[in-house]
């Protein structure tokens, strides 16, 4: 199963299709499956999907399939219903015929945290493919702003370069963001890297550039002639988007 999953239905029986009513007005549901291929008597496991190579980690801190009771609890896109009880779903990350065992509304209030933090993906980020890094990416920034459209497209090219700069994952708390101009630009790079301004990570630059740092070096983006297309924006060079300045940035120096 790719790691963002795959689009796909889930039929209901004729005897809970009723349940169903009102399931339309959310964009997002949540799904809670038995995983029942899935061994039970697995405790340790490594995030095989990226590599087999990376470090191995107990099942509870993993999102391994393998546990002792295999429930799998998943964020899908609700894209439509069909004959009543079928749903229409994106992102779907489980097997042909997985047994669905709930269905509940996705509810930004109260799911959604988005000041959570968790373990550095830097490693992981390192041991994956381009396409696949590109696609989290743009699920992340998607997830935040809510459509893929040109800014979308433009702020994961800006990414991709950060990292490759950087070499660490931008969800570290060492990196920080000043976005430029565009809304649309500055809500992708807020939601790849998660800062705001409460966590001291979110600032301005002051002007038509995009700003991303981290210690010791910062990179500076200046756009140049963007295509208007999404498609186009993520098939063009990385110098026909935007010039990039890296500059040394003075480490601070804690009191004693």
């Amino acid at each position: 199963m790719p790691v963002q999953g795959v689009d796909a239905e889930i039929e209901i029986y004729s005897r809970y299709a009723g349940g169903l009513s009102g399931i339309e007005e959310n964009s997002h549901l949540i799904l809670v499956c038995w995983l029942h291929e899935a061994g039970r008597d697995v405790l340790r496991a490594v995030p095989r999907k990226v590599s087999s190579d990376l470090p191995e980690k107990g099942v509870f801190s993993l999102r391994s399939p393998a546990r002792p009771n295999p429930l799998s609890v998943s964020v899908v896109r609700l894209r439509g219903i069909r004959d009543d009880r079928f749903l229409l779903l994106a992102n779907v990350d489980v097997i042909d015929e997985t047994p669905v065992i709930d269905i509940k509304p996705y509810q930004t209030g109260w799911d959604c945290v988005f000041s959570a933090t968790g373990h550095d993906r830097t490693e992981k980020i390192r041991k994956m493919g381009p396409g696949e890094y590109r696609a989290g990416l743009i699920r992340e920034a998607v997830n935040y702003h809510g459509e893929l459209c040109p800014g979308v497209a433009v702020g994961v090219r800006l990414a991709e370069a950060a990292m490759r700069i950087f070499g660490r994952d931008l969800a570290s708390p060492e990196v920080s963001v000043a976005p430029g101009p565009d809304p649309c630009i500055a809500d992708t790079l807020i939601g790849i890297t998660g800062a705001s301004l409460g966590n001291r990570r979110l600032g301005c630059s002051g002007g038509d550039r995009y700003v991303l740092s981290c210690p010791g070096k910062e990179a500076v983006f200046l756009l140049r002639d963007v295509p208007e297309s999404v498609d186009a924006i993520l098939a063009a060079d990385e110098a026909s988007l935007f010039d990039c300045t890296v500059r040394s940035r003075p480490q601070k120096v804690e009191k004693q």
